[in-house]
Protein backbone atom coordinates (compact mmCIF):
# COMPACT_ATOMS: atom_id res chain seq x y z
CA UNK A 1 0.00 0.00 0.00
CA UNK A 2 1.32 3.58 -0.73
CA UNK A 3 2.23 5.13 2.10
CA UNK A 4 -0.37 8.00 2.96
CA UNK A 5 1.64 9.79 5.80
CA UNK A 6 3.14 13.38 6.27
CA UNK A 7 6.45 11.73 4.76
CA UNK A 8 4.66 11.13 1.54
CA UNK A 9 3.57 15.01 1.07
CA UNK A 10 4.97 17.48 -0.94
CA UNK A 11 5.79 20.25 0.07
CA UNK A 12 3.84 22.09 -1.95
CA UNK A 13 0.93 19.58 -0.52
CA UNK A 14 1.66 20.68 3.21
CA UNK A 15 1.90 24.36 2.54
CA UNK A 16 -1.39 24.16 0.40
CA UNK A 17 -2.63 22.84 3.55
CA UNK A 18 -1.95 24.75 5.76
CA UNK A 19 -2.93 27.73 3.79
CA UNK A 20 -6.45 26.39 3.19
CA UNK A 21 -6.87 25.42 6.96
CA UNK A 22 -5.90 28.31 8.46
CA UNK A 23 -9.03 30.33 9.63
CA UNK A 24 -9.18 33.16 12.26
CA UNK A 25 -9.72 31.94 15.68
CA UNK A 26 -12.26 34.34 18.03
CA UNK A 27 -12.86 31.87 20.83
CA UNK A 28 -9.61 30.19 22.74
CA UNK A 29 -9.42 28.06 25.63
CA UNK A 30 -7.76 29.48 28.73
CA UNK A 31 -4.67 27.05 28.18
CA UNK A 32 -1.74 27.45 27.99
CA UNK A 33 0.87 27.16 25.20
CA UNK A 34 3.85 25.20 26.27
CA UNK A 35 7.11 27.02 27.38
CA UNK A 36 8.87 28.52 24.22
CA UNK A 37 6.16 27.60 21.66
CA UNK A 38 5.34 31.47 20.93
CA UNK A 39 9.48 32.02 21.20
CA UNK A 40 9.97 29.73 18.74
CA UNK A 41 7.14 30.70 16.44
CA UNK A 42 8.51 34.25 16.73
CA UNK A 43 11.80 32.55 15.84
CA UNK A 44 10.55 31.22 12.27
CA UNK A 45 9.64 34.85 11.37
CA UNK A 46 12.62 35.75 11.29
CA UNK A 47 13.83 33.82 7.94
CA UNK A 48 10.37 35.74 6.62
CA UNK A 49 11.57 37.99 3.95
CA UNK A 50 12.57 41.90 4.44
CA UNK A 51 13.90 44.76 1.84
CA UNK A 52 17.37 45.02 2.01
CA UNK A 53 17.66 42.29 5.15
CA UNK A 54 16.52 45.07 7.51
CA UNK A 55 16.42 44.43 10.66
CA UNK A 56 13.80 46.46 11.38
CA UNK A 57 11.21 44.20 12.93
CA UNK A 58 10.10 43.36 16.32
CA UNK A 59 7.86 41.41 18.92
CA UNK A 60 6.12 42.06 21.95
CA UNK A 61 5.48 38.48 23.66
CA UNK A 62 2.75 39.25 25.92
CA UNK A 63 2.06 36.73 28.49
CA UNK A 64 0.47 35.89 32.05
CA UNK A 65 -0.43 39.43 33.50
CA UNK A 66 0.80 41.30 30.75
CA UNK A 67 -2.01 39.80 28.45
CA UNK A 68 -4.88 40.77 31.28
CA UNK A 69 -3.04 44.62 30.96
CA UNK A 70 -3.13 44.74 27.12
CA UNK A 71 -6.69 43.93 27.24
CA UNK A 72 -7.35 46.18 30.03
CA UNK A 73 -5.62 49.25 28.13
CA UNK A 74 -7.25 48.31 24.83
CA UNK A 75 -11.02 47.39 25.86
CA UNK A 76 -12.47 49.06 28.88
CA UNK A 77 -15.16 47.53 31.06
CA UNK A 78 -17.83 49.11 29.08
CA UNK A 79 -16.69 47.93 25.90
CA UNK A 80 -16.20 44.72 26.81
CA UNK A 81 -20.64 44.27 27.36
CA UNK A 82 -21.37 44.25 23.79
CA UNK A 83 -17.44 42.83 22.80
CA UNK A 84 -18.96 40.20 20.21
CA UNK A 85 -16.08 37.87 20.66
CA UNK A 86 -15.66 37.38 24.57
CA UNK A 87 -13.31 34.26 24.23
CA UNK A 88 -10.74 36.43 22.26
CA UNK A 89 -9.82 37.41 25.70
CA UNK A 90 -8.95 34.09 26.95
CA UNK A 91 -5.99 33.88 24.42
CA UNK A 92 -2.80 32.96 26.80
CA UNK A 93 -0.46 34.53 24.35
CA UNK A 94 -0.36 38.12 22.73
CA UNK A 95 2.32 38.97 20.25
CA UNK A 96 2.61 42.61 18.89
CA UNK A 97 4.28 42.86 15.50
CA UNK A 98 6.49 46.62 15.24
CA UNK A 99 7.94 48.09 12.64
CA UNK A 100 10.51 50.81 12.51
CA UNK A 101 11.22 53.24 9.18
CA UNK A 102 14.29 54.29 10.14
CA UNK A 103 16.10 51.22 10.03
CA UNK A 104 14.60 50.96 6.64
CA UNK A 105 16.53 54.24 5.89
CA UNK A 106 19.70 53.46 7.83
CA UNK A 107 19.67 50.54 5.36
CA UNK A 108 19.31 51.93 2.11
CA UNK A 109 21.81 54.63 3.12
CA UNK A 110 24.61 51.92 3.62
CA UNK A 111 27.04 51.05 0.60
CA UNK A 112 25.37 49.10 -1.64
CA UNK A 113 21.91 50.79 -1.49
CA UNK A 114 22.51 54.15 -1.31
CA UNK A 115 22.48 54.76 -5.16
CA UNK A 116 18.26 53.70 -4.45
CA UNK A 117 17.76 57.30 -2.82
CA UNK A 118 15.43 55.30 -0.64
CA UNK A 119 17.92 56.00 2.28
CA UNK A 120 16.99 60.03 2.43
CA UNK A 121 13.42 60.31 3.43
CA UNK A 122 10.19 58.02 3.49
CA UNK A 123 8.29 59.56 0.80
CA UNK A 124 10.93 58.35 -1.67
CA UNK A 125 9.43 54.77 -0.68
CA UNK A 126 6.62 54.22 -3.34
CA UNK A 127 5.63 51.34 -1.37
CA UNK A 128 6.69 51.49 2.85
CA UNK A 129 8.55 47.86 2.56
CA UNK A 130 8.39 48.24 6.45
CA UNK A 131 4.47 47.54 6.25
CA UNK A 132 5.05 45.01 3.68
CA UNK A 133 7.79 43.36 5.49
CA UNK A 134 5.44 43.48 8.95
CA UNK A 135 2.82 41.75 7.00
CA UNK A 136 5.02 38.87 5.73
CA UNK A 137 6.14 38.63 9.20
CA UNK A 138 2.91 38.62 10.66
CA UNK A 139 1.36 35.91 8.48
CA UNK A 140 4.77 33.78 8.82
CA UNK A 141 3.44 33.42 12.92
CA UNK A 142 -0.43 32.54 11.57
CA UNK A 143 1.09 29.66 9.58
CA UNK A 144 3.60 28.14 12.38
CA UNK A 145 0.71 28.42 14.32
CA UNK A 146 -1.39 26.36 12.30
CA UNK A 147 1.88 24.08 11.49
CA UNK A 148 1.72 23.66 15.21
CA UNK A 149 -1.87 23.03 16.08
CA UNK A 150 -2.55 26.30 17.92
CA UNK A 151 -5.43 28.72 16.59
CA UNK A 152 -4.62 32.42 16.00
CA UNK A 153 -6.11 35.67 15.17
CA UNK A 154 -4.35 38.87 13.64
CA UNK A 155 -5.98 42.07 14.25
CA UNK A 156 -5.59 45.93 14.70
CA UNK A 157 -4.75 48.10 17.59
CA UNK A 158 -6.47 51.07 16.02
CA UNK A 159 -5.63 54.35 18.19
CA UNK A 160 -3.99 52.57 21.20
CA UNK A 161 -1.03 52.28 19.95
CA UNK A 162 0.47 55.38 22.01
CA UNK A 163 -0.68 53.60 25.32
CA UNK A 164 0.43 50.08 24.66
CA UNK A 165 3.97 51.73 23.39
CA UNK A 166 4.11 53.59 26.92
CA UNK A 167 2.90 50.32 28.87
CA UNK A 168 5.77 47.92 27.49
CA UNK A 169 8.77 51.05 26.88
CA UNK A 170 8.42 50.75 23.15
CA UNK A 171 10.72 53.23 21.39
CA UNK A 172 8.61 55.35 19.87
CA UNK A 173 10.38 55.19 16.11
CA UNK A 174 8.42 52.09 16.27
CA UNK A 175 4.95 51.56 14.94
CA UNK A 176 2.22 48.52 15.13
CA UNK A 177 1.02 46.76 12.24
CA UNK A 178 -1.31 44.86 14.53
CA UNK A 179 -1.33 42.01 17.16
CA UNK A 180 -1.40 38.20 17.07
CA UNK A 181 -3.23 36.21 19.64
CA UNK A 182 -2.69 32.53 20.16
CA UNK A 183 -4.08 29.52 22.18
CA UNK A 184 -6.30 26.46 21.63
CA UNK A 185 -9.11 27.10 20.12
CA UNK A 186 -12.38 26.72 21.69
CA UNK A 187 -14.43 24.19 20.48
CA UNK A 188 -17.32 26.22 19.59
CA UNK A 189 -16.51 28.79 16.78
CA UNK A 190 -18.77 31.35 15.95
CA UNK A 191 -17.80 33.21 11.97
CA UNK A 192 -18.03 36.67 11.62
CA UNK A 193 -20.23 38.36 8.98
CA UNK A 194 -16.88 38.51 7.05
CA UNK A 195 -16.64 34.81 6.24
CA UNK A 196 -20.21 34.83 4.21
CA UNK A 197 -18.14 36.74 1.04
CA UNK A 198 -17.55 35.13 -1.92
CA UNK A 199 -13.74 34.85 -2.28
CA UNK A 200 -13.04 36.19 -6.12
CA UNK A 201 -12.12 33.24 -8.61
CA UNK A 202 -8.70 32.51 -9.79
CA UNK A 203 -9.33 33.77 -13.22
CA UNK A 204 -10.91 37.31 -11.48
CA UNK A 205 -7.16 37.40 -9.38
CA UNK A 206 -5.35 37.56 -12.04
CA UNK A 207 -4.71 40.34 -14.57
Amino acid sequence: MKNSGPESLSKYQIVSGLMTQRRMVRNFTDEPLVPNQARNLINLARSSPRAGNTEGIRYSLLEGENVETYWNITLNENARESFPWPGLLNAPTLIIVWVNPKSYLQRYSEDDKKETGLGEDEKNWSTPYWWVDGGMAAMSILIAAESDDLGSLFFGIFNHENSLKREYSIPTEYNAIGTIALGHPAKHQRASKSTSRERATLEELIF
